[in-house]
């Protein structure tokens, strides 16, 4: 009687296994229902409330396709031919940009923070001071101050592409 029990022991641990595994898969497939309470606000669950009336959602049960025009490495692109057409046509068309070298975008992005920086600033303040070259301290007018942000602006829309 004893051995049995050591048999059994296995089997009764795969058996609860693939009844819990069974079990769970058929939770993944539970509908979604949708209903508004008494105050208007909108609730989602997989049990049917039993004072509301509910909506079925139609949910989809697979993954969703990837319409993304990102290409990740390795991955082959199948409209390569078109991609490399339209690119050739637009090249005719435009004038070949210089590309813009690393220490170049490094500038211009450090350049792009400082005047996002130096705008929020100017925003949020109310007056500023301003020291002039005899190291007198002076305020901005409000004119002043319009003209600097919008030349910041206008700098955010240069170096910030």
């Amino acid at each position: 009687m004893i051995t049995n029990k050591k048999k059994l022991n296995p089997y009764l641990k795969h058996i609860i296994l693939f009844a819990s595994l069974a079990l769970m898969s058929s939770m993944s497939f539970a509908g979604i229902y949708k209903w508004v309470d008494d105050e208007g606000n909108v609730h989602y669950g997989q049990q049917r409330p039993k004072d509301a009336s509910s909506q079925k959602m139609n949910v989809p049960q697979h993954a969703p396709r990837d319409t993304s025009s990102y290409k990740r490495p390795g991955q082959k692109d199948a409209n390569a031919k078109t991609n490399n057409a339209q690119a050739n046509g637009s090249a005719k068309k435009e004038p070949e940009k210089k590309k813009e070298t690393k220490a170049e975008k490094k500038r211009r992005l450090a350049a792009c923070a400082q005047t996002r920086e130096k705008l929020t600033r100017m925003e949020s303040i109310g007056r500023i001071r301003v020291v002039d070259k005899d190291g007198n301290t002076t305020y901005m007018s409000q004119k002043q101050k319009e003209e600097r942000m919008a030349k910041d602006r206008k700098s955010l829309a240069k170096h910030c592409k």
